[in-house]
């Protein structure tokens, strides 16, 4: 009896353990090479997150689905935040925004054949430009009214169509669009080419929902420890193995 009590305990005593760990739930689209279900560490933004989020007592688990999906699932409060994503205004209604983890540079992708020139958003005007569903890209972008916004639901479909010439413009990151275009599109990609001037840079960002009060704080928490890593090198030590 004994050895069953003591067994009991054990087993209890490891369930106690499991529960009390403290697992914050995000979710965010696969975005390779910056983060994906089936990249090395799911890429350097889950790594640089999952390591914060280790130095203040918690585990990461990330859900990869739809970033339209992961957006509104957040906003309601399904997952305690989207990882990754832009600034913009209209989402401080609903999210609290850490310290920016990385830069992403926005550039404009297009057919050899069609070399357009670009310096302000009004050389848009009138373009089929193909954008993801859900992404947001920039205030100015989103509210011209004039340029033709052709929604695609991935961005292997987007370049899809700019092949075909079906759009004249693909806006994407540019290290994921070059890295889909290298894998995806090898016999191809020499028809595409990016204009000089980039749309816009912007900094990705962890989404903390305000439909879980407690996320302020550990917003808090987080960007404090995240800044103490980009003090040591350890941020760019994961961008150096995970990325480049």
């Amino acid at each position: 009896m004994k050895i069953y009590a003591l067994l009991f305990l054990l087993f209890y005593s490891t369930l106690s353990a499991a529960s009390d760990k403290r697992v914050v739930e995000m979710a965010t689209d696969t975005w390779p090479p910056y983060y994906g279900a089936d990249l090395e560490k799911n890429g350097p933004l889950v790594e640089i997150t999952r390591r914060t989020l280790k130095n203040i007592g918690y585990e990461l688990s990330v859900a990869f689905i739809p970033w339209k999906r992961a957006v509104e699932h957040s906003k309601k409060g399904k997952y305690q935040a989207v990882l990754g994503g832009y600034y913009n205004k209209q989402r401080t209604n609903y999210f609290w925004y850490s310290d920016p983890i990385a830069t992403s540079n926005l550039v404009l992708f297009m057919h050899k054949n069609n070399k357009y020139k670009y310096k302000e958003i009004t050389d848009l005007n009138y373009l089929d430009v193909c954008v993801i569903n859900g992404y947001f890209y920039s205030d100015e972008f989103t509210n011209n009214p004039l340029i033709i916004k052709i929604k695609s639901n991935s961005l292997k479909h987007c370049f899809e169509r700019l092949i075909a010439q079906r759009v004249d413009i693909v806006i994407a990151n540019e290290v994921v669009g070059l890295q889909l275009l290298n894998q995806e599109f090898s016999q191809d990609k020499e028809q595409i080419v990016t204009a000089e001037n980039a749309l816009t840079f912007k900094n990705l960002y962890i989404l903390w929902t305000k439909k879980q009060p407690e996320n302020f704080t550990l917003n808090i928490d987080f960007n404090r420890e995240l800044r103490k890593l980009k003090a040591a090198g350890e941020v760019d030590k994961i961008f150096q193995e995970l990325l480049y």
